[in-house]
């Protein structure tokens, strides 16, 4: 089938929409740039989390579809010092006094593209430039960088690629983390999860890492796929020291099929965090990080963190991909 992409209307935003008849994806540039929705187009299985109204996305944006998490999870207090500057952010999680998420899940992004390339690919480019748009002021009050994320999304058969570039065009180094909140869809019955890790970060009562890794009881039977049907998550994972490619893979019926949904995240990802509610609310968020929760504030080496800190004018890029095939 030809690969196709067009502007559409998303519960009242302007959107864009990409299929190829393997899988269609719908993101949002107005929602943080949030990939809404993911079909697989054979089965017409959506693979993530939608939200049926622009109310209920507003009130839990973090639990629909791929939020972009710039820093990911949690900085305790909100505060934390890095070269002698004190960056204090908002607490926006008042009950355990942190600050969570960071700055772009929730803001505009710019439309740079949306088109598809000579072999049938179709790439679609957003951005978010911290000193363009309206949230200028209050972004710089937390976080005195001038810093831009591109992302380009490239659809190519079976795979949903997303790259990532996060550029300091400021005049000061600054340090960062990346993160991907991912929602899918998972039916906890007859579903089954896969993630092959190393150790656990123990958590404390605030969900902030004490600084350990721990083993922990269900080690194997995650590396080989295991069902999360009444098991309550929100445990953070050390992929290992080697720095290599992860992958989570869900496995469950669509109808008369079965599917394996491969997220594959590129060795700049060493944590996860698996958040599941209790176990029972149709869904599992596999959270690939560049940085572990509250890395600027552990007495840690950042090859062990993930803190990374970013010249001026310089670029990294990342990559993660979604895959999806049947299995017998």
């Amino acid at each position: 089938m030809t690969s196709r992409v067009q502007e559409i209307t998303f519960l009242g935003q302007r959107a864009i929409r990409a299929a190829n008849g393997q899988l269609a994806f719908v993101v949002v540039p107005g929602w943080g740039s949030n990939v809404v929705s993911l079909v697989h187009e054979p089965t017409q299985t959506e693979l993530l989390r939608v939200p049926d109204s622009a109310e209920t996305f507003r009130r839990r944006p973090v639990l629909y579809g791929i939020p972009v998490l710039f820093p990911p999870n949690r900085i305790a207090g909100g505060r934390f010092t890095y070269r002698g500057r004190e960056y204090r952010l908002d607490i926006n999680e008042p009950a355990r006094g942190n600050h969570i998420h960071g700055f772009v899940h929730t803001r505009r992004w710019e439309l740079v593209q949306a088109e598809t390339d000579a072999a049938g690919r179709v790439c679609v480019e957003t951005r978010f430039d911290a000193a363009a748009g309206p949230d200028r002021e209050d972004i710089f009050r937390q976080f005195p960088h001038h810093f831009v994320i591109t992302l380009r999304f490239v659809l190519d058969g079976a795979t949903l690629r997303k790259e990532a570039e996060v550029h300091n065009a400021g005049d000061e180094p600054f340090p960062f983390g990346l993160g991907f909140h991912t929602t899918f869809a998972f039916p906890e019955r007859s579903a089954r999860f896969a993630l092959d890790v190393a150790k656990r970060w123990r958590l404390d009562e605030r969900m902030v890492p004490t600084g350990e890794l721990e083993d922990f009881p269900f080690r194997e039977d995650l590396a080989r796929g295991m069902s999360l049907a009444g098991v309550a998550l929100d445990d953070a994972f050390y992929v290992g020291d080697e720095a290599r490619p992860s992958v989570a893979t869900l496995t469950y019926a669509a109808g008369t099929e079965r599917l394996a949904v491969r997220y594959q995240a590129d060795a700049n990802f060493r944590h996860w965090v698996v958040y599941t509610a209790d176990g029972r609310s149709g869904f599992v968020c596999p959270e690939p990080y560049t940085w572990i929760t509250n890395a600027p504030n552990l007495d840690l080496p950042p090859g062990r963190t993930g803190l990374r800190e970013l010249a001026p004018g310089a670029r990294e890029r990342f990559a993660t991909a979604i895959s999806v095939e049947p299995i017998s």
